[in-house]
């Protein structure tokens, strides 16, 4: 079993902000393209956008903090659709992925400049954010595209520092394969992941469930074959549905996966509800799944 760190999210609970936040995002890197898949869950209740398409070859998704707005005024501080729409503005066409990322990082300061002068000045403290269960990140976006032509999917975060009442970063991460797998080819995931960390583990209800949901993609994983593009999809919404399982406070459907193939424009997909079963193995292969596929985070 390879070790998958569960980042722990920082939800922005100040006393006079009602918010939405919290999510599981899913990435799964093929030879044909990339598919990153969220979940839709609000929190405390409804649904929320955590992820979009941008000029049919970027996928921007958001974990942590997708809605945030005073509970008096109603005044909203932060919202992720509107938001990356803003972003969007000042992208075209030829932009680079390694341009659209930098615009974003240099946004994020002055967009949560509202939650990082709250923990500067004391009003929100690391007190609050461990009652809640969540300490540890204040926002992240998972970006993916190709750059030069190799698929590549980065995180940025802003991260609290409880002892000096300070806000760091944007960190910028490479979210990269890991050693003995291609570059053109791997599976990982970001936020909340109590379920997929169990579903890594052999002879657990969570690996079960994923092996009998997902078998075709399963045995291909375990025996080191390629990913259709229709399969990997399979696997993010697999993963999702098994955390949503596990973590119903803070993931749930509906379950959105953006798709960005290699050659063409990428597209953008719904799903509503789980359901047990993606795929099937052929008459005479079941039982020959091996091991679980290997994730990182």
């Amino acid at each position: 079993m390879r070790k998958n760190y569960l980042a722990v999210a920082l939800l922005i609970s100040l006393c006079l902000a009602a918010r939405a936040g919290a999510t599981t995002v899913v990435y799964v890197v093929t030879p044909t393209g990339i598919v990153v898949g969220a979940d839709g869950k609000g929190f405390p209740t409804g649904t929320v956008l955590k992820i979009v398409l941008l000029r049919g070859k970027y996928i921007v998704a958001d974990i942590y903090a997708e809605h945030v707005k005073l509970t008096d005024t109603g005044a909203v501080l932060y919202d992720f659709p509107v938001w990356i729409k803003q972003i969007d503005q000042h992208t075209h066409a030829e932009l680079s992925m390694g341009r659209l990322t930098e615009i974003i990082k240099n946004q994020m300061p002055t967009t949560f400049a509202f939650a990082i002068k709250a923990i500067e000045t004391g009003e929100f403290t690391k007190g609050q954010a461990v009652a809640d269960g969540v300490d540890a990140y204040l926002i992240q976006y998972v970006i993916a595209g190709y750059q030069n032509g190799i698929p590549t999917v980065y995180s940025l975060t802003l991260m609290p520092d409880w002892d000096t009442k300070t806000v760091n970063g944007p960190f910028q991460g490479l979210l990269k394969e890991e050693n003995g797998q291609r570059a053109d080819s791997y599976i990982g995931w970001r936020g909340r992941g109590v379920g997929i960390q169990s579903a890594m583990v052999a002879d657990t209800k969570e690996q079960k469930e994923l092996s009998a949901k997902i078998p075709v993609e399963f045995l291909a994983v375990g025996t080191g074959k390629d990913l259709t593009l229709h399969q990997a999809s399979n696997v993010a919404r697999a993963l999702l549905g098994i955390e949503a399982e596990a973590n119903p406070q803070y993931v749930g459907f509906p379950i959105t996966v953006v798709t960005i193939p290699k050659i063409g424009c990428g597209f953008v997909r719904t799903y509503k509800k789980d359901v047990p079963t993606l795929s099937r193995l052929p008459k005479g292969t079941q039982g020959k799944q091996t091991e679980q596929p290997a994730t990182q985070n």
